[in-house]
This record gives structure tokens, sequence and C-alpha cells, in this order.
């Protein structure tokens, strides 16, 4: 059972693909590729961005609950971005690997027991990082770049 303070967040990645399929199925592809301002990510590339971070969460996850105390390397999300941004033709197919990746994230934190919610690794920078806290960070990235979506389109 999560602990009480990550039940809100865990709601929110369970509404995230639902509310990413709303906005990117309706939209017509030159609006997904469509950088809304120089330098700044279309709305194709923050849901590639979303699956890839999807992925780096998952196994920062991994990490957290299988070892003790592991490494959590940042990464390079301009980079991500560079040179994975455009690798799905369609942005729905980027869309599918978020939603396969978020459900299998989503089954790991739904079998935790309760004193995996407390288990850390070191992040090189943002320090130690819990499972719960884990949680906190992925839906708060969920809801940023949600918002950027919106603006995007």
């Amino acid at each position: 059972m999560p602990p009480p303070d990550v039940s809100a967040h865990l709601e929110r990645l369970r509404t995230t693909g639902r509310d990413l399929v709303s906005l990117v199925a309706s939209a017509e592809p030159s609006a997904l590729r469509r950088e809304p301002e120089p330098d700044e990510w279309s709305a194709a590339t923050v849901v590639c961005h979303l699956a890839d971070a999807e992925l780096v969460y998952g196994v920062r996850l991994r990490l957290i609950v299988a070892e003790e105390r592991p490494v959590l390397t940042p990464y390079d999300e301009q980079a991500w971005a560079d040179r994975f941004g455009d690798l799905d033709e369609d942005p729905k197919d980027t869309l599918a690997r978020f939603r396969t990746l978020r459900d299998a994230n989503l089954r790991l934190l739904d079998a935790l027991v309760d004193g995996e919610w407390d288990r850390t690794g070191v992040h090189q920078q943002r320090g130690l990082l819990s499972v719960s806290g884990t949680v906190k960070l992925m839906a708060e990235h969920d809801r940023t770049h949600l918002d950027q979506i919106r603006r995007a389109l």
C-alpha cells in the first residue's frame, strides 16, 4: 500500500496516458511536429521525451527496489531529444511506447510492499531519492510536459 502522500501522485501517473491520447489523437501530424518557438520542443518531441523519461524512471525504480542505495546517474534530456526525438515516424507510435513503459512501471509500483516505498538510491544531482520521491517527481514531470504539449498545439 503506498503512503498516503503518494496516492494522488500515483493517480496522476495513471491518468497521464489517457490525457496524452486525448491531446495527440485528434492533432494533425504537422501540428504535432511544429515547434512553437525556435529552440522549443514540438508536441511530438515532448511525447518522445516522456517515453524516454519513462524508460529512465523505470530503471531507477528497479535499481532502488532491488539494490542497496544504488547510484542513479542523470542523463542529458536535450541530447536524447536531439538524437531520439523523431525516432518514430508517427507520434502515435511514440505514445504507444510511453503507455507500455508506464503500464510496466505502474505494475511495479502496485506490487511494492510497505518498506519498499522508503528505499533509496543516490542520484548524482538530486542526492538521496526514495521510491516515493521518484513517484512524486514523475507526477510533476507529467504535469509540466502535458502543459507544454497543450501550449505547443
